[in-house]
């Protein structure tokens, strides 16, 4: 009788540590201890790699976004970190998911050039007027309230005399840039149409995984990355970089039981 009462007692302790060891996550410094998913070489990893020093091996990488919540949902990782855009866009569309009130950083985005190319001040004349006169903001303020893009309704200016403007995204990042049974669309699908509209080029999207992206620029298969891109200090370093278009931030999402 004292055997199984000392086996019961033993037990339970066990238990009790078991769940005061992690209770899921709810803030920011919960991330020290949690298993943590994010896109491969996103910022979102290299903010994640500078806070969880002593636990990289719980940052699981995925290649896209839907890889990404898969392994949320199915209890592979206990959160996951991302841009905030695409975290409330996709939540649109799902229940039982939520975003924690502590946000990591504010980022921004930016065009990105192979090092030296002058097709960068072209771009950002381009983009200064697309600021200027409004259409920017209304590109972006349509895609956070629309439910279905038309890829169809996006002018690529084919057959355009001054050529044809490469663009590299990875189309699996909504609002920005996501493919559909009837081509691409997204914020910077239609920012990249009317860039290339203003230098009088026709527009060439090529889909690529987010982490070829900068192999993709360096080789010279594409002219730039227009992927929700965002501008650090150590992208800097191997590539130029246009004015910003665009803000967001770093958000920490979970299950919403959780």
């Amino acid at each position: 009788m004292k055997f199984f009462a000392r086996f019961i007692f033993i037990t339970a302790i066990i238990a009790l540590m078991a769940c005061s060891a992690f209770a899921g996550v709810s803030t920011l410094d919960d991330l020290k201890s949690a298993k943590v998913g994010v896109v491969r070489s996103s910022i979102a990893e290299s903010l994640l790699r500078g806070i969880m020093i002593e636990s990289q091996d719980k940052i699981l990488t995925y290649n896209d976004l839907t890889t990404l919540f898969a392994g949320l949902k199915s209890g592979e990782v206990d959160a996951v970190v991302m841009d905030e855009s695409p975290a409330r866009f996709f939540m649109a569309n799902e229940t039982g998911l939520k975003i924690l009130p502590e946000t990591l950083e504010s980022t921004y985005y930016g065009i990105a050039f192979k090092k030296g190319n002058t097709l960068r001040d072209d771009v950002n004349k381009a983009l200064a007027e697309l600021k200027e006169d409004g259409t920017l903001s209304t590109i972006i303020s349509k895609y956070l309230h629309v439910d279905e893009p038309d890829p169809e309704a996006i002018e690529f200016n084919q057959g355009a005399e001054g050529g044809k403007l490469w663009v590299g995204c990875s189309a699996v990042f909504p609002p920005y840039e996501m493919r559909t049974d009837k081509g691409f669309a997204g914020i910077d699908i239609e920012l990249c149409a009317a860039i290339a509209k203003k230098l009088n080029k026709e527009l060439v999207v090529v889909d690529y995984r987010f982490s070829i992206l900068p192999e993709a620029l360096e080789s010279g298969r594409i002219d730039m990355i227009c992927s929700a891109f965002n501008i650090t200090e150590e992208r800097e370093k191997v590539m130029d970089f246009s004015e910003p278009y665009d803000a967001d931030q770093q958000v920490i999402l979970v299950l919403a039981d959780k």
